[in-house]
Order: C-alpha cells, then structure tokens, then sequence
C-alpha cells in the first residue's frame, strides 16, 4: 500500500505540474455501505444463535444513505489528479441474539464519515463521446470515522475506529454543457477499505470486518 501511495504521489506532482486546467466540481447523491461486519460465526468462541433464531447469532443490516463533497481535478493532457472532501451519513442496525455468550438486543449505529480521496484518472471513450468527458479514476480514499449509537437489550462492548482507508474506483461523465464552460454530469464509485467498528463479534484479526461503499449521483462542474 505504501508503495502504491507513492506511486500515486509522484503522478499527482506530475500532473498537477504539467496541467492544462483545473476543475472544480460539486457533488451529491446515494450510497450503499460503511461498515462491513463478520459474518463468520465460527471464529467466535463460544457463540450460539438459539433454535428458534431467524438469524444468526450477530447479524447486521444496511439502509441507504446520502453523501456531498467538492473535487479539484487538474486535467493534464492525459492523465488527471484529483482530491476533495466528501461528508457521509450512513445507518446500520446490529442484532445480536446470541444464547451461548448471553448477548441479545439491538444497536443502531448513525455513521459520520469525512473522507479524502487521493486519485488519477483515465479519459474514457474519448474518441465515440468526446462531449459526455468520460474519466476512470482509482486512487486511495482515506476516511475520519464518528458515530451516533443507541443500544437496547444486553450487548457487548464496542469501538468506532477513527481512521479507515482502502482503494476506491470509479467513473464519470459530464454530457450537459453550459455557456460559459460549467458542466453538468453523473458519476459512480466503489470503495474497500479497513474496519471501522469493533467488538466481540467483529476483531482485527478476523477476515471479514471491514468498509465499503457503493456511490452515485450528480455532479456540477466549472
């Protein structure tokens, strides 16, 4: 990872010293994801969902949620680098019901995450939709994790880690122009990255605690 953050350092000096322009873009829209729990009862000792469980012994569930952020973007005449701040607001529910280790009940978990993408992009289709300015970017996203929590029943302890980051790709497009060179677009990204929420049921050393991300929605540019 660190190698691949260099990696990508040294391109963004690069671009940013031979740029063409620089863009600014507003963005809002949808996503799917945060916190990505374990679902391998197994590797919790001791762990027993009851007979008459629907469910597993811990289980979690995921609604959507909404999200904004800026991007600067310096356009070279191939590559693009581009960094920005985005503000993420997610609800999860855990359920616990488990009759070995004697946790049963509910956390609801309102997640706030600041995050910062670091990445370069690709033209795409540039020769069959020159006017829709197609990009592919990958890069690393770093994000600054808070949460709200409301607990009921008896559960166990927990942990919002505040740091997490992983490897996110994407695209966008922008086919609606205006006077005066402002654009408007689409765009779509996913993102995997380290864990964000710890406790009994979900340990560093376990496989799959994690975060990710799903995105999409609207862009403005100029």
């Amino acid at each position: 990872m660190k190698t691949f953050l260099h990696l990508l350092s040294m391109a963004a000096v690069l671009t940013v010293l031979g740029s063409c322009s620089t863009t600014l873009s507003f963005r809002a829209g949808v996503h799917h994801g945060g916190i990505v729990e374990n679902t391998d009862m197994s590797v919790v000792p001791g762990s027993e969902a009851p007979p008459e469980a629907t469910v597993d012994a811990f289980t979690g569930a995921t609604r959507t949620g909404t999200h904004a952020g800026i991007r600067l973007e310096h356009e070279g005449r191939v590559l693009s680098f581009s960094s920005g701040l985005d503000y993420l607001r997610s609800n999860q529910s855990f359920y616990y019901i488990d009759a070995g280790l004697f946790h049963m009940g509910q956390r609801d978990v309102t997640l706030h995450q600041r995050t910062v993408p670091l990445e370069v992009g690709l033209p795409l289709f540039r020769g069959l939709l020159p006017r829709w300015e197609g990009r592919w970017r990958i890069g690393y996203l770093q994000q600054f994790n808070s949460a709200e929590v409301m607990d009921s029943g008896i559960l166990p302890d927990y942990r919002i880690l505040p740091r997490s980051g992983g490897l996110t790709t994407g695209f966008s497009f922008s086919p609606v122009h205006f006077p005066g060179g402002s654009r408007l677009g689409f765009y779509a990204d996913v993102y995997r990255g380290s864990q964000i929420y710890e406790d009994l049921y979900n340990q560093a050393g376990f496989e799959m605690p994690g975060s990710s991300s799903i995105r999409a929605g609207l862009l403005f540019s100029f």
